[in-house]
């Protein structure tokens, strides 16, 4: 297919949007490019299409990000963390092959208005548990395997923590980069990690680049206290009308 027509087929005016402003918000604060991306894309494509779409290119944008992020890391949350993952992932891999296309955009856009909301709340800090940082690290293997939003159960856990936001940012980005790459894998020896695939994600890694990019500009310039104010309006929004269309769909 020419490129041109590739552009247009691939609805790729639109999916440039939606990436760049979550890949922003990723170099920013570390997170929220999936939950982004996921409630934009999934406006145009089926989740089976989009999540491994967005994994590539969140592991892709990630690697401008892990140099600065590893001396700040906390190593010992991101170890007990991973270890849950690993228990969570084939759950989640399991719904993504199983759950037809519209209720599982159903189910992302609640998951991740849901998120949205508990992440409003401001928890009081409290001493980090092992097992509750394991059991974590299982709800966001499953997550990110189904959804390719397992950030988003992280950053609500971390934010109990007495970790500031430099660190709890640097902690997600290597966390998220070592999800990713294992999803991918286990996507490839499933088959849905095709050919196909790979046209859509080379046109949109600009788009991704340039956002982490400049979000991580903006983060070197200005540390922010909180990345509330920011990430989650438009969290809320994208899930919102994410919900609608599925709703749409299913009545």
């Amino acid at each position: 297919m020419h490129l041109v027509e590739s552009f247009w087929a691939y609805h790729l005016h639109w999916a440039i949007w939606p990436v760049l402003l979550a890949a922003f918000i990723r170099g920013y604060t570390g997170f929220g490019f999936a939950a982004i991306a996921i409630s934009g894309l999934n406006l145009i494509w089926p989740p089976q299409t989009s999540v491994p779409i967005i994994l590539l290119l969140d592991l892709i944008g990630t690697l401008k990000l892990l140099t600065a992020a590893w001396p700040g890391a906390d190593k010992g949350i991101i170890t007990r963390l991973s270890s849950g993952a690993l228990i969570g992932i084939p759950l989640g891999l399991t719904l993504l092959i199983q759950v037809p296309e519209q209720p599982l955009k159903l189910m992302i856009s609640l998951t991740v208005l849901a998120m949205a909301l508990l992440l409003m709340r401001h928890p009081l800090t409290r001493t980090e548990k092992p097992y509750q940082t394991r059991f974590t690290g299982i709800i966001s293997g499953a997550f990110t395997a189904a959804a390719s939003i397992g950030g988003l159960p992280v950053v609500c856990y971390l934010l109990t923590q007495s970790i500031s936001p430099a660190r709890q940012r640097s902690t997600l980005i290597i966390f998220l980069a070592l999800t990713d790459l294992v999803v991918l894998l286990l996507l490839a020896l499933n088959g849905l990690l095709t050919s196909a695939l790979l046209l859509p994600t080379l046109l949109l890694c600009l788009p991704t680049w340039c956002g982490v990019s400049l979000g991580q500009a903006v983060f070197n310039r200005w540390h922010p206290r909180s990345f509330r104010p920011i990430a989650l309006p438009l969290l809320g929004l994208l899930a919102s009308l994410g919900l609608i269309q599925s709703l749409q769909h299913l009545i």
